[in-house]
């Protein structure tokens, strides 16, 4: 064996050892999420670090999502019937929610959620000062002032 072939091949197998490995999902449905710190608190009503926000985001459903292009699209919702005002919305849960221990979600869920949310985050506490009612009628039906 030639001396420059023994260094080409031991470059090659440094090179090749020092190079990034893809990582890739046992399986291509399966979604791997790593905090950059320890997740104390899962409830998504408080506010902390954008890992909590980034887990609840992957882990909890909303009303609404938002699209690659930033528009609201309806996620929990079927849709939403808006009056002729525009100060009434009532809005149509999607068939078959539940909840991790196969209960249904409920219209009443969804409002003391959005109550809940609302008195720990200033956007939505803002958004609630702004409305005259959030209730539950025979669906969720939250009209603004």
């Amino acid at each position: 064996m030639h001396r420059r072939d023994l260094l080409k091949a031991a470059g090659a197998s440094v090179t090749t050892l020092a190079a990034p490995r893809i990582g890739r999902a046992e399986k291509a449905n399966k979604l791997v999420f790593v905090p950059t710190e320890d997740l104390s608190v899962l409830d998504p009503h408080f506010a902390g670090p954008r890992s909590r926000r980034t887990h609840a985001h992957l882990a909890f459903d909303t009303l609404y999502g938002l699209d690659t292009t930033w528009i609201a699209q309806p996620q929990m919702v079927e849709g939403h019937q808006v009056e002729e005002d525009g100060l009434v919305w009532t809005l149509r849960m999607r068939g078959g929610l539940r909840f991790h221990d196969k209960e249904p979600v409920l219209a009443r869920d969804v409002v003391a959620s959005i109550h809940r949310f609302a008195a720990r985050i200033d956007l939505a506490y803002a958004l609630m000062a702004a409305t005259e009612d959030c209730r539950r009628p025979t669906t969720a039906r939250c009209g603004s002032a």
